[in-house]
């Protein structure tokens, strides 16, 4: 049985989704199109920044990568943002918060943006031939772009300090819901990982504010007083924004 490859035998193109982690240096994700989600918060953060009018966003593993690169730019030409366990690194101008993420702060500039879970996923994402970058707020938007391209697509989720996470799991489960409504429902064939998050999400989203306070994440952000980061969190549809990544290091625009 360990020499059966189940690709061989599911019908292309579909859907799957990452969920642990740990699985991510051993997924197999060449010639897929890869959407990598971290919905409390970075990809809502990334999402929230290209939507207000950053030129770019630039994901690092560390923050002495971000401070390097910043000096490296010309004087206020992008802001530094960045947390570990949730709190803004010093140093740094902003944290990971999709709230503060507006024209005023952010527009015409890049974003320089290192993150305890969501920035390691992007990079662990950029083997697949194309990378997008998914929150509840831009779903229908990643839902046209992977329609379009018309491979298999894997939802590669962020996770909590090396932990499965519901919220993640919700976000990949909605945008499933809006590729299905996209391609009329046929076009692609749901994976068993695929309707795991798609029942998850149907059965949350008449109560994402109460289901998301209750994840461990969502319940150290509001420990923290961010509730308005929970709140852009859970908006659903409100970017057209689809974020894609490409280089090394990665560099995120929108599309």
């Amino acid at each position: 049985m360990s020499d059966i490859n189940p690709y061989d035998y599911i019908p292309q193109p579909s859907v799957g989704v990452l969920y642990d982690p740990a699985a991510r240096t051993r997924a197999a994700l060449a010639g897929t199109t890869a959407v990598v989600i971290d919905a409390i918060r970075a990809t809502t953060t990334i999402v929230a920044a290209l939507a207000a009018g950053a030129t770019e966003v630039v994901p690092y593993a560390t923050a002495e990568a971000v401070r390097a690169e910043a000096a490296r730019r010309p004087a206020g030409s992008a802001v530094t943002a960045g947390e570990r366990l949730g709190k803004r690194i010093e140093g740094l101008d902003l944290n990971n918060s999709p709230s503060v993420m507006t024209a005023e702060t952010i527009g015409g500039r890049a974003l320089l943006l290192t993150t305890t879970n969501g920035a390691g996923a992007i990079l662990d994402a950029m083997t697949a031939e194309t990378v997008l970058v998914a929150a509840l707020g831009n779903r229908t938007a990643v839902a046209r772009r992977v329609a379009q391209a018309g491979r298999r697509v894997v939802f590669v989720l962020a996770g909590t300090v090396g932990t499965v996470a519901c919220e993640d799991t919700l976000v990949a489960g909605a945008c499933i819901e809006a590729l299905t409504r996209e391609t009329g429902g046929e076009a692609y064939h749901l994976e068993d990982s695929a309707r795991v998050a798609l029942l998850a999400w149907q059965a949350a989203r008449d109560r994402l504010d109460a289901v998301f306070h209750a994840t461990w994440g969502g319940r150290f952000i509001a420990q923290l007083g961010l509730d308005a980061d929970l709140a852009a969190c859970i908006a659903v549809d409100v970017a057209e924004v689809t974020p894609v990544a490409r280089g090394d290091p990665p560099v995120i625009t929108a599309e």
